[in-house]
Parts: structure tokens; sequence; C-alpha cells
């Protein structure tokens, strides 16, 4: 039975105490007005979820660690959490109608979320690095596609990667343009194994899934806010409050702060923009763990469009659809690295030697 959808209730309980501030707000805000942040003519490029799609790294194979320009690969499979207490945010606890409001959103993400067989869109993504790059704008803009299909097959491609690039005289505005060492992520899930393709190293990695990290168990990655989003799965792991401004309509805004020192250790803290049409995140902004306010904005933002759920094909075009998940071919000049799973490994760790 289909449970009653959020969008009954007010944009927001009368006793959220929700607080703002200009950083956290701005990205969603330009998400929804197509803001011209590039100059010239790539401000066409700017139109523009998560909730599902494409399941994104996994696991995360002799890579560089976690940054600006990286998403946080996280804890393979979640369990029990058990919540550090310095990590809990200043709201919490929520008074009790907010909380039964973030329950019934979430219920009905996983009910919506549950229907659905396959899923594709196009993404685009900015990347605020105050270290390398300036403080008032984004770093790196970058574009790409996500692909799913249940259980646990997914697809994490980034075509297109612009870096800024400071004004130099008589130029007065600064420039994004693409470099040739800086190349996007490319992630493919085949169930069973993860393949990174380091277009900079020349290398495909592949890594194997533990057991217990696949088919539905997939949905225990990163960040639960994708495919197959769980209400209970999301709750242990997350303290959670809806921060939708008064005068949005038609979308619901996620605040998500981790529980566990692990998740805590990749990301500060995630908002999550929901779309009431289709149930499926639009935007999604992951804070850096050292995101400050007005200090320190690190953080990436992704805005998801051209979402498309259990569209109608051919059986054709159907099997064309899920090759995308098949083990990449490796180019001839590229070199095959291969992480198995230790024996008796699982999610949590190897195997306990003393047994």
């Amino acid at each position: 039975m289909e449970p009653n959808r959020p969008a009954d209730l007010p944009a927001c309980p009368d006793d959220c105490a929700c607080r703002w501030n200009t950083d956290m707000m701005s990205d969603f805000r330009l998400i929804r007005l197509r803001a011209a942040l590039i100059p010239g003519p790539l401000t066409v490029l700017l139109g523009l979820l998560l909730g599902l799609a494409g399941q994104l790294p996994l696991v995360q194979a002799q890579a560089p660690p976690a940054g600006p320009n990286r998403l946080p690969a996280g804890p393979a499979a979640p369990g029990p959490v058990a919540p550090q207490a310095s990590l809990q945010p200043e709201w919490i606890p929520l008074p009790a109608k907010h909380q039964e409001y973030v329950e019934q959103i979430l219920g009905y993400w996983e009910y919506k979320s549950n229907q659905i067989e396959r899923f594709r869109c196009a993404f685009k993504r900015w990347e605020y690095d105050p270290v390398f790059g300036p403080r008032e704008t984004f770093y790196r803009y970058g574009e790409g596609e996500i692909k799913y299909a249940k259980p646990d097959k997914g697809l994490y491609k980034a075509t297109k990667i612009l870096t800024y690039q400071a004004a130099k005289p008589p130029e007065t505005a600064p420039r994004y343009v693409e470099l040739p060492n800086v190349f996007g992520e490319h992630w493919v899930c085949d169930g069973s194994n993860v393949f990174e393709l380091d277009h900079q190293r020349k290398r495909l990695i592949q890594t194997e899934l533990p057991p217990d990290l696949r088919g539905e168990a997939i949905r225990n990655g990163p960040l639960p806010f994708l495919f197959g989003a769980k209400k209970d799965t999301i709750l242990q792991r997350y303290w959670v409050r809806v921060i939708t401004p008064a005068d949005v309509k038609g979308e619901y805004w996620l605040e998500a702060y981790p529980k566990s020192r692990e998740d805590a250790a990749n990301y500060k803290m995630v908002h999550i923009m929901i779309d009431e049409k289709d149930y499926l995140p639009k935007g999604l902004v992951l804070f850096d763990r050292s995101f400050v306010p007005g200090r320190h904005p690190a953080r990436t933002t992704f805005s998801f469009e051209n979402r498309e759920t259990n569209w109608n094909v051919l059986v054709q075009q159907l099997n064309i659809f899920y090759r995308e998940f098949y083990e990449p071919a490796v180019p001839r000049d590229w070199e095959k690295i291969v992480n198995k799973v230790p024996t008796g490994a699982t999610a949590s760790g190897p195997a306990d030697p003393r047994r």
C-alpha cells in the first residue's frame, strides 16, 4: 500500500527551528534558478538523483584520498551505528512533529525507490576548493552521466571537466578551460566488482566486492541516499532534519549529519534536494569535513537532470543499456590492477586470523 505523501503536510513543521547561512543555501538556490555561473558561451551549459542513481564509487581502489574533487568512499556496510556524542549537531533532539515529518519523507522516498528497476540521468558538478581555487566561486565544473540497474549495477562517468583560470591582463573575468592533465572519474559496478578507469595513470583498477556488499546490500554503500534509499538505514547512520525554506514549493530539502566517525572522516554533512514530481534527488551538496561557513566553503555540489526511470524499450535496446555495466575493455597501453577480496573477508574488514 502506498504511504501518505509528505506533500500533504506543510513545507516545514511549525516548530522547525532551522537556522540558515548564505553558503549552505546558495547552492540549491543556484540549481533552482539555473544561475549563470560560468562566464561567456559556457553559460548555456548550466541549465540543469542522487536518490538512487548510479551507485557512485563504492570502493576506492588504491586511489587518492577523498578531497574536494573526489566523492568520498565511506564505509562499505553500515550495520548498527553507535552515535558519537561529539558529532551530534546542536539541533538534536528534534521536536516530535519535525521528527515525524522527517520519517514520513524518508518513508515515501523508500517506497518510490523500491519501484525503480532502471535509472539514468545527466549530472552537473561544481567543486569549491578555496585552497587551490578562488574563495568566491567554484574551482572546477564538470558534467557526466549516471546509470543504474536494480539491484547492484551502476555507472558514474564524468565526461567534461573545466578548471578555473584567473584573469590575466587585459582580461577582466576568469575563464574555465579543459586542461590536458585533468580527467573526470569513471566507475562501473557489475554487481561483483567495481572498475575504476584511471585515465591519468592509464590504469584499469578492478576491486572485488565482499559477498555481503553484493545484490541488495549494495545500497549500504557510502551514501545510502542513492538508489534504494532505506529509511531505517539513513536514520541509523545520520541525524536528519528538514531544511526546506518557506518560499520553496514542490521540493523537500534535507540536511544529514553522519553519526559515525568513519562517515564523518569523509564529509561534514550532506544536503539533499528531492523533487516532489518524481521523488528523486535533483540536487546534492557534500560538505568537506573542513567546511566552515563564510571562512572555508569547501564543498561539492551536484545537480541531476534528465532523470528517467523504467522506460519502455525494445529487448535489443535494453541489452545495449545493460552492456554499460560489463567489465570495461583494457586499452592497449593501459595496466590492469586487480584487488581481490581476501578469503573470508566482509565489507566490515578481513576475516579474523584467529579463527
